[in-house]
C-alpha cells in the first residue's frame, strides 16, 4: 500500500478544521439532562491534534561505520537532524544498516527496509550503479528514496542525489598545493577508493588542479579511506628514496603525518587536504612559532547526510525543487552538490584554532542544513 504523508498532514488539518467548525457549533458545551442547561466544558481534543506529529520510520544505509570516523559522524549527524525534525512536526525513529562494501548486501538491506515498511531509505552507497530495480520498488511502495554523500549515476530512476561538491575538495586543495609550490613542483597523489562516485568527482579536481598549476605527479597510489593504509603507503614512499615536494591526500592527512614522524625524515613541503580534529590539532603544534609546512584543510562534512534527510522531509510536506536548483549540480542524474563551507591554511589558521582545539582527534569538521535552511534554498 503507497504512503502518503502529505495527506496525513492534510487529514490533520480537516481534523482540526471540524473540531473549530463544531466548537462554533455549541459541541464544546454539555447540556445537563436534569436541568437542559448548557455548561461550558474545555476539551483538550483540539490540544491534542495540535500536538500530534506525523510518526516516520528512517532506514540510514551505510557501507561502513566501524573504523571509519567520517561515516561514524554521518550516521551522528543523521540521529541529531531526526530528532531537531520534532520541532517541524515529525516523530522519526531511526535504524542503522551496514553493507560492509558489499553491493549485494546493500541491495538485500534495502529490499528488507521495504519489506519492513520503512517511510524514508536514505542511502549512501557503496557503487555508482547498480541499484536501479530496488529504487523503483522502494518507490512503487510510496517510501522517500534519498541518496547522499556518494553520488548515484543513473539516468533512469528519479531521485535526489544530495552530495558535497567532491569535485571542489581536490581542485582547491591541488591548486593552493601550485601556489605553494609553484610550476614544476613535484607530488604524490593518494586518492581513496576506485569507483567511489566521491573519489572519482575529487580525483577529477585534483588532476585539474595539478595540470592548471603545472605540477609534476611522481607517484599514484589508494588509501581506500583507511588510515593505516595510508600511513603504510606514506611509508613505503618515503623508503622508496623518490623525490618529492608534496603530498596531495584525499584525507587521511593524519596518517601520513605520521610516516613521516615515525622515518624521522624532514617534512615535505607541502601537505594536504585533511579535515580531523587530529589533523588540525598536529598542524597548529607543527606551525606554532612559524609556518614550518605549507597546508590546508577543507571541509568535507559528514552532515551531508543530515541534510539530504531534510531534503526528503520537506518532499513530504509537498514541496517542489527550484527551477534552478541543478545549477550547481548534475541534472541528469538530479544530483545537488553543497557547497563546501571552511577551508583555511597558516595564514588565518589562528580564525579557527578554537574550534580545531575542540574537536576529538578523529571528528571531521561538520555542519548540515536545517529543514528550513533547505527549503529556503532549493525549495519553491
Amino acid at each position: 500500500m503507497k504512503k502518503s504523508f502529505s495527506l496525513v498532514l492534510v487529514v490533520c488539518m480537516l481534523v482540526l478544521s471540524l473540531a473549530a467548525c463544531s466548537n462554533s457549533k455549541g459541541d464544546s458545551s454539555k447540556t445537563d439532562p436534569k436541568t437542559n442547561d448548557s455548561t461550558d466544558v474545555v476539551s483538550d481534543k483540539t490540544e491534542d491534534v495540535v500536538n500530534e506529529k506525523v510518526a516516520l520510520k528512517l532506514a540510514s544505509h551505510n557501507a561502513v561505520i566501524e573504523g571509519n570516523p567520517y561515516r561514524v559522524r554521518y550516521e551522528q549527524d543523521i540521529k541529531e537532524a531526526a530528532a531537531a525534525a520534532s520541532d517541524s512536526g515529525f516523530d522519526i525513529t531511526y535504524a542503522s544498516f551496514v553493507s560492509n562494501w558489499d553491493a549485494a548486501t546493500e541491495t538485500q538491506q534495502i529490499q528488507n527496509s521495504i519489506n519492513e515498511g520503512y517511510d524514508i531509505i536514505l542511502v549512501n552507497p557503496v557503487a555508482a550503479t547498480g541499484l536501479d530495480p530496488v529504487i523503483e520498488k522502494a518507490q512503487d511502495a510510496g517510501i522517500t528514496y534519498i541518496n547522499a554523500d556518494c553520488e548515484y549515476v543513473s539516468e533512469n530512476v528519479n531521485i535526489l542525489n544530495i552530495a558535497t561538491d567532491q569535485y571542489y575538495l581536490g581542485y582547491k586543495t591541488a591548486t593552493y598545493a601550485g601556489e605553494v609550490l609553484g610550476k614544476g613542483g613535484k607530488v604524490i597523489l593518494i586518492n581513496a577508493i576506485d569507483g567511489n562516485s566521491a573519489d572519482t568527482f575529487r580525483k577529477n579536481g585534483f588532476n585539474k588542479g595539478i595540470e592548471e598549476s603545472g605540477l609534476e605527479v611522481v607517484g599514484t597510489y589508494n588509501h581506500n579511506w583507511d588510515s593505516a593504509l595510508a600511513q603504510q603507503i606514506m611509508t613505503e614512499v618515503i623508503n622508496s628514496g623518490v623525490e618529492f615536494d608534496g603530498v596531495l591526500i584525499s584525507q587521511c592527512a593524519e596518517a601520513a603525518l605520521s610516516a613521516f614522524e615515525a622515518s624521522g625524515v624532514a617534512l615535505p613541503k607541502f601537505m594536504g587536504f585533511g579535515d580531523t580534529g587530529e589533523y588540525m590539532q598536529r598542524m597548529l603544534k607543527i606551525n606554532a612559532e612559524k609556518e614550518v609546512l605549507p597546508y590546508i584543510v577543507v571541509s568535507n562534512p559528514p552532515g551531508v547526510g543530515a541534510s539530504a534527510l531534510n531534503f526528503g522531509l520537506n518532499q513530504l510536506l509537498g514541496k517542489e525543487l527550484k527551477d534552478d536548483v541543478y545549477k550547481n549540480g548534475n541534472e541528469k542524474y538530479h544530483s545537488i552538490y553543497l557547497p563546501s563551507k571552511i577551508w583555511y591554511t597558516y595564514e588565518n589558521q589562528d580564525e579557527y584554532a578554537d574550534m580545531a582545539k575542540s574537536m576529538a582527534p578523529g571528528d571531521s569538521i561538520t555542519y548540515w542544513l536545517t529543514i528550513d535552511e533547505v527549503a529556503e534554498a532549493y525549495f519553491k
